[in-house]
């Protein structure tokens, strides 16, 4: 059994209306019938303008303590919260430091280390070209000793043809009966010819031509 409200809810039609504030956009332009139209200033009574001026008044002190309020809590956190983090960045700037002192310290034993590894190579190196270079000049002395010990010996053994004070008459004599003749000729097919009075013989060449 249906009830005569149901039936006429089932069987009517509903038609429902939202109601919306309407407000025209703002870049449309004023109307034209309301260009000139200058709206009429509301009338109040004096005991109504003095009871909206205290309430305004009493608003504006009430906001104004309670941005007030706000701003001095907001201040007093902010300062907190900067110290908290100065503390902190102190910290961790001061635990930073520690590390890369004993960072740079630990850079400072390798390189150490290796500087020193590298100067044993140089001076051993050093050492290594300075004994070459003893051992080549030794190798030098002994050759020009060599050598000089070979020109000395040479000299003496030359010595004994030297002219000397006392063998210079004989040397003269003897220069004077075995004159030597230093002049010499060559011919057009390299045979010498020692002496200014050597006789050149000519060769005739025979006539080796055939009668035609």
């Amino acid at each position: 059994m249906f009830s005569q409200h149901s039936l006429l809810k089932r069987t009517m039609p509903m038609f429902i209306q939202a109601a919306e504030a309407h407000r025209k956009p703002r870049w449309l332009p004023v109307a034209k019938s309301k260009i000139y139209r200058i709206p009429k200033r509301p009338v109040i009574s004096e005991d109504e303008r003095l009871e909206l001026l205290r309430l305004n008044n009493n608003y504006k002190t009430q906001m104004r303590a309670i941005r007030r309020f706000y701003s001095e809590d907001m201040i007093k956190e902010q300062e907190s919260r900067q110290s908290a983090s100065s503390e902190m960045s102190q910290r961790l700037e001061a635990e930073e430091w520690a590390r890369c002192v004993e960072l740079n310290e630990k850079w400072n034993l390798e390189v150490a280390k290796e500087r020193e590894e590298r100067r044993k190579l140089e001076i051993q190196a050093i050492e290594e070209h300075a004994l070459k270079r003893i051992e080549a000049d030794d190798l030098k002395l002994k050759e020009r000793i060599a050598k000089a010990s070979a020109e000395i010996k040479r000299e003496k053994e030359l010595s004994s043809t030297f002219i000397t004070p006392e063998t210079l008459e004989a040397a003269i004599e003897h220069a004077l009966a075995n004159p030597t003749d230093y002049n010499f000729a060559i011919d057009l097919k390299g045979n010498l010819y020692q002496g200014k009075e050597t006789k050149i013989e000519l060769v005739k060449e025979k006539d080796t031509r055939v009668n035609a």
